[in-house]
Order: structure tokens, then C-alpha cells, then sequence
């Protein structure tokens, strides 16, 4: 039975992994179906957590955007 370093699925989810560890993530995925159920949660969390950065990258920008927005009206109100 093959154990699976979970710090290397991290690093094959942002594709930094050698052909040899690819061929090891692999080989524990078709071990069996609970390794394969296993991969396909992490995977799940691992794209979740993507989209929920980028989100807040997005709002972060925005708020930053609206901010700016706000100051110069309120410079062109004063004069």
C-alpha cells in the first residue's frame, strides 16, 4: 500500500511536481477507490481555495478602486 505525502499533492495541484512524482500520485490514486475519492476532495478544496483568493484579490482591488473613485469627487466637491 502506497502512502501519499500530502505536501506533494499540494505541490502536484499547482503543477510543480516531476514526471516521478507524477508517476507516484499516479500509481496511489488507481491503488484504490478511497485514495481516488481522497484526491478528488483535496483537489475540490484545493481549486475552491483558488477561486476564493482570487475573489478576494478582486474585492480587495475594487474597494481600493471605489476608494480612489470616492476622494477625487470629494477633491472636485471642495474646490
Amino acid at each position: 500500500m502506497l502512502k501519499i505525502d500530502y505536501i506533494l499533492l499540494a505541490r502536484h495541484f499547482r503543477e510543480q511536481t516531476s514526471e516521478e512524482e507524477e508517476c507516484k500520485i499516479t500509481s496511489w490514486r488507481n491503488e484504490n477507490i478511497i485514495n481516488s475519492l481522497t484526491y478528488n476532495r483535496l483537489y475540490t478544496v484545493f481549486k475552491t481555495e483558488q477561486v476564493s483568493l482570487v475573489e478576494q484579490k478582486i474585492t480587495k482591488e475594487e474597494t481600493v478602486a471605489w476608494k480612489k473613485i470616492i476622494t477625487k469627487i470629494l477633491k472636485e466637491q471642495q474646490l
